[in-house]
């Protein structure tokens, strides 16, 4: 058996995860159009081997007054990598904004989910949170400018360092199918458990 083993990793000296799939609404109250930027970070012993890494989608608008009608993108998103160890998994970090009165661009909620682990279809629900202004001052200043908060780094949902001190509001929820596919995480010692179509927070 060991010896099994030894030759399955000369045959493979990282494993490969394949995910397709696509960003495909959000629920946001109060927010009538909206476009969403995406972008997946990894750990340093990661490596992109194909697809894009980041995207834009186009703005969607609710085009009647049902306040219950999402902003569907159904934007697609297709993304491989190859590692030897599963730490620093990648993260699908999501960004949406919507265009004011005025043209401006305006932050409706930043999201950030782990890409699945096991193979199989999932559907991601995505909490959108909003940083929040310092102080009153700030928050009046930002309302009348019409330029709330945002993180000077797009990719800081994804981070641990100084989200103890962020203070955010919750702005709504986005829903992202996914497909996984692994390859020889076996040889490394990971289980390639297949998952059932679910849905999952």
């Amino acid at each position: 058996a060991r010896c099994g083993l030894a030759m399955a990793k000369e045959q493979a000296s990282f494993f490969t995860v394949i995910v397709t799939g696509q960003v495909e609404f959000a629920d946001i109250p109060g927010c009538d159009n909206a476009y969403c930027k995406y972008a997946v970070v990894h750990g340093d012993d990661w490596t992109h081997l194909d697809g894009p890494r980041d995207g834009i989608s186009q703005i969607t608008r609710k085009t009647s007054g049902d306040v219950d009608q999402k902003l569907v993108w159904n934007f697609p998103l297709e993304v491989t990598f190859k590692s030897t160890n599963a730490f620093g998994w990648p993260q699908l970090i999501l960004s949406v904004f919507s265009i004011d009165a005025f043209g401006r661009d305006v932050i409706r909620g930043y999201g950030c989910v782990h890409l699945p682990i096991a193979s199989g279809a999932t559907t991601k629900k995505v909490p959108l949170y909003k940083p929040l202004s310092a102080s009153l001052v700030q928050q009046f200043v930002a309302w009348f400018r019409g330029a709330p908060a945002e993180f000077s780094n797009p990719k800081f949902p994804a981070m641990g360092e100084g989200r103890e001190v962020t203070r955010v509001t919750s702005t709504g929820v986005a829903h992202v199918q996914l497909n996984v596919l692994t390859k020889d995480m076996a040889t490394f010692g990971y289980s390639e458990a297949k998952a059932a179509e679910r849905v999952a927070a």
